[in-house]
C-alpha cells in the first residue's frame, strides 16, 4: 500500500527517533470525549482527482505542527494517520469523502498538509497536498475546523507546484495523473451538515459543546521544493 510505503520512507528518515505519528482522535463506538488534556478538531474532506477520474486519491494522514517547531516531512511525530473506517463516502471515477478529527494540545499550529494517494491493483500515485494554514487550539476543547474540497486537476503552466513525483517515495504510476497536475483547495463552512455526519458516525460528539473555528481560505503556494 503506498500508506505503507510512504510511512517506511519517512520512519527511515526519522531512523534515530523511531517512527511514531497519531491515530484519529475519535474512533466508532467511543461514549464519550475527554478533553480534560487535550482538544479535538474535527474536519471534513473531500477530494476528487480530476487529471484521470479513473483513480480517485484516499486520504493517508495529515502534518500538523506547533508554530514553534520546524514543520516539514520528516516531522513524523505530528504525522496524524489516516484510515479507510474514516472515509464516509466514495464515489467511483467522481470523489471521497472523509471525516477527520486530530487530539492536540492548545497552542499555535501549522496545518502543514494533507497526504494523498491512489493504490488499488497495482496502480500507486499521489503527493502531498500544501495547505500551510494557520491555526490557534483553544484548551480543553472540541471545534470544527471546516471543510475542504480538494482537486488534483491538470497543471496549466510550470509555475504551479506539481502534486506528486515519478518515483520514490511515491511510486508513482504516471497514469495517476500527479506528475502532471496540482492542487487547488477550497475552505468552506459546513457546519450544520456536517455536525451530522460526524454525530451519526461518532455518537460521543451528541454529549460535547462543539465550537467553530474555520480556517482560513487556502493560499496559493510558491512554485519552490517542499520542506
Amino acid at each position: 500500500m503506498v500508506k505503507v510505503r510512504f510511512l517506511l520512507v519517512i520512519c527511515l528518515v526519522v531512523l534515530m527517533t523511531g517512527c511514531v505519528g497519531h491515530n484519529m482522535a475519535l474512533t466508532r463506538g467511543q461514549n464519550n470525549i475527554d478533553v480534560t488534556k487535550k482538544s479535538v478538531a474535527l474536519l471534513s474532506v473531500k477530494i476528487s482527482n480530476q487529471c484521470n477520474p479513473k483513480y480517485q486519491l484516499d486520504i493517508m494522514g495529515s502534518l500538523i505542527c506547533p508554530q514553534s517547531e520546524r514543520c516539514g516531512h520528516g516531522a513524523v511525530r505530528h504525522y496524524h494517520k489516516t484510515d479507510s473506517s474514516h472515509k464516509i463516502r466514495s464515489v467511483e471515477n467522481s470523489f471521497n469523502e472523509y471525516l477527520l478529527s486530530y487530539e492536540l494540545e492548545s497552542g499555535p499550529y501549522n496545518f502543514h498538509s494533507i497526504g494523498a494517494a491512489h493504490d488499488q491493483s497495482g496502480i500507486s500515485g499521489g503527493g502531498s497536498v500544501p495547505l500551510n494554514f494557520k491555526l490557534e487550539i483553544k484548551p480543553n476543547s472540541v471545534m470544527y475546523l471546516g471543510y475542504l474540497d480538494i482537486v488534483m486537476r491538470k497543471m496549466k503552466n510550470n509555475s504551479e507546484i506539481r502534486a506528486g513525483r515519478i518515483g520514490p517515495p511515491w511510486q508513482q504510476n504516471p497514469v495517476v495523473g500527479a506528475y502532471t497536475g496540482t492542487y487547488d483547495v477550497i475552505v468552506k463552512d459546513n457546519f450544520e451538515e456536517d455536525m451530522k455526519l460526524f454525530i451519526s458516525e461518532y455518537p460521543a460528539l451528541q454529549k460535547a459543546r462543539i465550537g467553530k473555528m474555520i480556517l482560513p481560505q487556502w493560499i496559493i503556494p510558491e512554485n519552490r521544493p517542499a520542506d
